[in-house]
C-alpha cells in the first residue's frame, strides 16, 4: 500500500501541474508568420495606372488562389493545407459579388497553376486565365491544449477514456492580399480569424478536429469581411478615392 502511494502522489503532482487556463495565442507571431508569406508580390505603386481601368472597376474577373508553402512549426503553430470543400466554402461566401455586380465570374488558381509564387508567375497565371483581380488567400493555426481539474482522474484507467479532464482550444487567422492586375495597384490586407474549442477524455480529444472547426468558422469570417469590404470599395468610387494605392 506503501508503495503505492509512492507511486500514485508524483503522479497527482505533475497531473495537478498541468491544470491550468492554458498558454493562449500568440497573434503577433501568427501575423508575423503570415505577413512575410504574403510579401511575396512586392507590393508598390503602380507603374503606369491607365484612366480607362480605374482601380477595381468592375464587374471583373476576379480569381482567387490560395497560398500553400511551408515553413518551421514553432510550438502550436500550423501550416494547414486547404481542402477543396474549403475552398468551395469561400467560394460560396464571394459568389454574392456577383449578384451585386461586382465580379463576373470567380476562378480559383489550380495549384500546379504557381509553384515558386513569385510576382511575375503570378502575373502570367492571372493573364492566362483571363483574371483582372487576384486575391490571395493565406491561413495559419494554433492549438492550445491543457488540462482541468477531471485530469485528477487520469491516473485510473477508466479515468483515462472517461473524464472531460483535457481542453483544446483552437484558432485559425486568415489573411489575405487583392491585386488589381490590369492597374497593378494592391488593396488593403483583410483579416479575419475564427475559433473552436473542445472538451474530453485525453485519449479522445483530436487537436485536427478543433483546428478544422477554427479553420471554417475563419472562412465564414472572412468571406462575409471580404464581401462587404468590396461593397464598400465600390460605393466610394462614387466619392472618395478607394482604398487601393
Amino acid at each position: 500500500m506503501i508503495q503505492r502511494n509512492r507511486w500514485l502522489l508524483p503522479v497527482l503532482f505533475v497531473t495537478l501541474s498541468a491544470c491550468s487556463t492554458g498558454q493562449g495565442f500568440d497573434r503577433a507571431e501568427m501575423q508575423d508568420a503570415l505577413h512575410q508569406r504574403l510579401d511575396l508580390v512586392g507590393e508598390r505603386e503602380p507603374k503606369n495606372p491607365t484612366e480607362s481601368h480605374p482601380p477595381l472597376a468592375g464587374p471583373f474577373r476576379l480569381g482567387v488562389y490560395f497560398v500553400r508553402t511551408e515553413f518551421p512549426t514553432r510550438q502550436s503553430i500550423h501550416s494547414v493545407e486547404w481542402l477543396g470543400a474549403e475552398k468551395d466554402q469561400l467560394v460560396q461566401h464571394l459568389s454574392q459579388l456577383r449578384d451585386d455586380r461586382i465580379a463576373r465570374e470567380i476562378v480559383v488558381l489550380a495549384e500546379p497553376t504557381v509553384r515558386t509564387q513569385t510576382r511575375q508567375e503570378l502575373r502570367q497565371a492571372a493573364v492566362r486565365y483571363g483574371i483582372d483581380v487576384l486575391l490571395l488567400v493565406d491561413g495559419i493555426g494554433a492549438v492550445d491544449r491543457h488540462n482541468n481539474a477531471y485530469a485528477l482522474l487520469y491516473p485510473t484507467v477508466i479515468g483515462a477514456w472517461l473524464a472531460p479532464g483535457t481542453v483544446c482550444n483552437a484558432l485559425f487567422v486568415i489573411n489575405s492580399q487583392l491585386w488589381d492586375v490590369r492597374t497593378d495597384a494592391f488593396g488593403d490586407r483583410q483579416t479575419a480569424e475564427g475559433q473552436a474549442q473542445t472538451i474530453g477524455a485525453a485519449v479522445l480529444v483530436d487537436d485536427t478536429d478543433v483546428l478544422k472547426e477554427a479553420k471554417h468558422r475563419a472562412i465564414d469570417a472572412f468571406g462575409a469581411t471580404f464581401v462587404e469590404h468590396l461593397r464598400s470599395l465600390k460605393r466610394d468610387r462614387s466619392g472618395p478615392p478607394s482604398s487601393l494605392r
